[in-house]
């Protein structure tokens, strides 16, 4: 026994060293515009732009790669920044400040307040120079009395030194008062009275006649720091789709997000942005004669035109979107501008049921004249799927030039090279009477939810009646199942809680979650062939086996796909992922991956296995016979749902060789790492709060490991599980020469809570002008937070 103990714990030793070498997690760098922008600084000296938000972050970017973010621990919004020199420690007993002026000769800090004064204050003591405040009763006894009559000033809005004359300030007022303030004889030199309304500029609506365009050559004013991060190890892109029919492409392989391409798929449909020759065709008699000039709008009015799915072969160029209104595009990559027609093939989902009556949006129409596309991806084919609901799952395969979609009626296969249809699959259940109402909705009607709880109530009642009499008898065997479900319910692992099963008629079960295309066995175990899997919200499994004709027939015979297999998950959890493992227990291949030397071939001589990703465990398959081999529940957590699932690939940092895992989101915001073809918990983490519902629903995964989420409408939080491949800022920012204080004894000399030394982060000086940047934020609360502005990120 205690051999077995010691090899059990030298084991898991070992086993624990593996993960640390493969997995770690980290939060690496925030991509995209802060949210809520609510104060913004600037520092000439580094060439640093700092920028404060409502939520209480703060943000300094300088050269391309060089980015610092902080936080506050409470959710106080940033109202103002400055760049302070030297430091501050605390502001005096004031009521709340309203304006900020940082005075160029770096001794004078102003500070206006609700009140209406302003407040004086000597940097870097931060001492109150009481002689020198501005009082509301100064100001009022030098500007004509019909003027400020009873009124008050209110408080101070604004504060700025004059440019050419920096002993005088501009102070503003709430009530439009704005007086020019002399600091050193104490007495103001000009007023300029509020009385004057704004112009009332009327809208033009002239065309335009001339343009001019003017550029500088004065360099990026943000600049500041050094960028250390290593050239990346491959191009990372990211797509994003948008409301109004955009793509937009983003070179993510570095700490900035760069903006490449915008594609937009609005080009294809009539909207009613077009124009409309008889909107001008107005009578001669009419005034104002209204005319329609142009159109500007950055936002959809049409929201049919969302982006909801996005499908990319980096390989062949072929791109596939699809869209809220039930369309899907397949696109071509194209270095010159065409003008080509789309070809729209109509796929009617019901496959004509009656009984069934679409209540939602109607289709977008599509133009049938030839349509001149810019350069870059333009479409060639169109999809489109009645009833138009919401395409809910793509799958691309570019060397079968196949296309599969899904929504909450069925799904479909799509020939883009014949332009045809394959395959039309009705998954809708009779009782799926909320897929025909339009916009899908997780929420049951209160009927049905009272109709189905008087339902459970009566048949409790019939129940008790039956059995009233014979209740002494069945005493024993009901104590006898009660006995065999505890059991039962000992004998799973304790991290694990019993999965609850699902009724037949809840909503959406013919919901299509998750599309795949695999080369394995489906039929036979001697001969492989294309197939296409389909996953349900109701855990049900389809499968469709495929003849893909040979490269020399391909345009002219049809591929033809017959149903192959169909599995029903017990508990009926919807299902949200699949993935076929070869014979060496890994992931198949990327379409084209192989041809291209990126990946080994499939194993194709061992059996291949199934894996079946559900919202509550995930199940393993033996193909072809589809027999359950072993499975993994993830309901270690009540409520617990699985969101989100991919495939990647680890490595250590000494070692090339690559392993295979599942990556898995919850709906609590938890990341799972499981290992393949074992599937065994490796490791977990908690990633996105589980309130940030939105958050879950954008994650993305990467190939390698990391992971991409919208932390807010305007930004990107990204993430790395992987030790190997981390993007993240790492960076310097360095204090000039002559930036040293001069008494050595200074605080900012003490070592940062990181364990660096300030003198490893910035050159010091002897000089006896120094002055050290500090960053000045002042947040809702009037509580003033100090920042020296010189970081190492490594």
């Amino acid at each position: 026994g205690t051999m077995k103990r010691f090899k059990r714990h030298g084991h898991e030793s070992q086993r624990d060293k593996h993960k640390q070498d493969l997995y770690q997690f980290n939060k690496t760098v925030e991509h995209g515009f802060p949210h809520q922008p609510s104060a913004l600084g600037f520092s000439p000296s580094l060439e640093l732009l700092a920028i404060g938000t409502r939520s209480g972050a703060i943000k300094l970017y300088g050269a391309p790669g060089v980015e610092f973010m902080g936080l506050h621990d409470e959710n106080a919004a940033v109202t103002q920044v400055h760049f302070l020199p030297n430091q501050v420690h605390a502001p005096p007993s004031v009521t709340r400040v309203t304006a900020v002026l940082a005075h160029s000769s770096g001794e004078l800090l102003l500070l206006g307040t609700e009140g209406g004064h302003v407040f004086v204050v000597e940097v870097p003591g931060f001492r109150e120079l009481e002689e020198n405040n501005i009082s509301v009763e100064d100001v009022q006894k030098r500007i004509p009395e019909d003027y400020v009559g009873r009124r008050n000033l209110e408080c101070v809005e604004t504060l700025h030194e004059n440019p050419l004359n920096p002993r005088q300030v501009l102070i503003g007022y709430t009530r439009g008062l704005m007086v020019l303030w002399d600091l050193d004889r104490q007495r103001p030199i000009q007023h300029f009275l509020g009385t004057q309304v704004p112009y009332t500029c009327s809208v033009i609506a002239s065309l335009i006649n001339s343009v001019q365009f003017n550029s500088s050559l004065f360099p990026w004013p943000i600049n500041g720091g050094q960028n250390f991060a290593p050239d990346p190890p491959q191009r990372d892109l990211l797509l994003t789709g948008h409301e109004d029919g955009t793509v937009r492409f983003w070179d993510a392989s570095g700490v900035c997000l760069y903006p490449m391409y915008k594609l937009s798929t609005a080009g294809a449909f009539l909207t009613d942005a077009d124009p409309n020759d008889n909107m001008n065709q107005g009578s001669e008699g009419e005034w104002p004669p209204f005319r329609k000039v142009g159109c500007f709008d950055p936002y959809s009015d049409d929201p049919r035109l969302g982006i909801q799915k996005i499908h990319l072969c980096k390989y062949s160029g072929y791109l596939t979107v699809a869209g809220t209104a039930g369309q899907i595009l397949v696109l071509e990559l194209n270095d010159e501008a065409a003008e080509q027609t789309v070809e729209a093939t109509v796929v009617d989902l019901l496959q004509g049921q009656e009984g069934f009556r679409w209540k939602g949006q109607a289709r977008l129409d599509v133009r049938e004249e030839p349509v001149l596309f810019p350069p870059g991806f333009q479409p060639f084919a169109l999809v489109q799927c009645q009833p138009p609901a919401v395409v809910t799952a793509i799958a691309l395969h570019s060397e079968w030039k196949m296309v599969a979609f899904g929504t909450s009626h069925g799904f479909g296969l799509y020939d883009y090279h014949q332009r045809n249809k394959i395959l039309v699959k009705c998954t809708l259940n009779p009782s799926d009477q909320m897929a025909l109402e339009g916009p899908l909705s997780r929420v049951k009607s209160i009927k049905k939810s009272l109709r189905q709880s008087f339902r459970r109530i009566r048949r409790s009642r019939v129940s008790m009646r039956k059995h009233h009499t014979n209740n002494a008898a069945k005493l024993q065997e009901i104590n006898n199942r009660l006995v065999a479900e505890a059991l039962q319910e000992m004998e799973l692992a304790p991290v694990q809680r019993k999965i609850e099963a699902r009724s037949s008629d809840d909503s959406f079960t013919g919901l299509v979650r998750t599309l795949y295309f695999a080369d394995t066995f489906v039929s036979d175990s001697s001969h492989s062939t294309p197939s296409l899997w389909a996953g349900t919200n109701g855990g049900a499994v389809f499968a469709h086996v495929l003849r893909v004709p040979s490269l020399e027939r391909r345009a002219e015979d049809p591929v033809v796909a017959h149903a192959a297999k169909e599995i029903q998950l017990m508990h009926r959890a919807p299902v949200v992922g699949l993935v076929v493992l070869d014979g060496k227990g890994a992931p198949l291949p990327e379409p084209l991956e192989v041809a291209h030397d990126l990946a080994r071939s499939p194993e194709m001589h061992g059996s291949h296995h199934l894996l079946v990703v559900s919202e509550e465990q995930l199940k393993l398959f033996t193909l072809p016979k589809v027999s359950s081999k072993s499975k993994l529940k993830l309901t270690a957590v009540d409520g617990s749902r699985v969101r989100r699932v991919g495939v990647a690939w680890f490595g250590s940092r000494t070692d090339e060789q690559l392993e295979s895992s599942l990556v898995v989101l919850t709906n609590q915001g938890e990341l799972h790492v499981i290992s393949l073809p074992s599937i065994k918990m490796m490791v977990h983490y908690p990633c996105i709060r589980r309130e940030d519902v939105s958050g879950i629903a954008s994650c993305v995964f990467t190939k390698y490991g990391q992971g991409f989420y919208l932390m807010s409408p305007s930004e990107f939080e990204r993430f790395s599980l992987s030790t190997r491949w981390v993007v993240e800022p790492r960076c310097l920012v360095e204090a000039p020469l002559q930036m040293r204080p001069k008494n050595p004894s200074s605080p900012i000399h003490r070592d940062q809570p990181d364990g660096v030394p300030t003198e490893h982060r910035c050159v010091c000086s002897n000089s006896s002008e120094s002055i050290i940047p500090f960053l000045l934020l002042r947040i809702d609360k009037s509580v003033f937070i100090l920042m020296f502005v010189c970081f190492l990120f490594f």
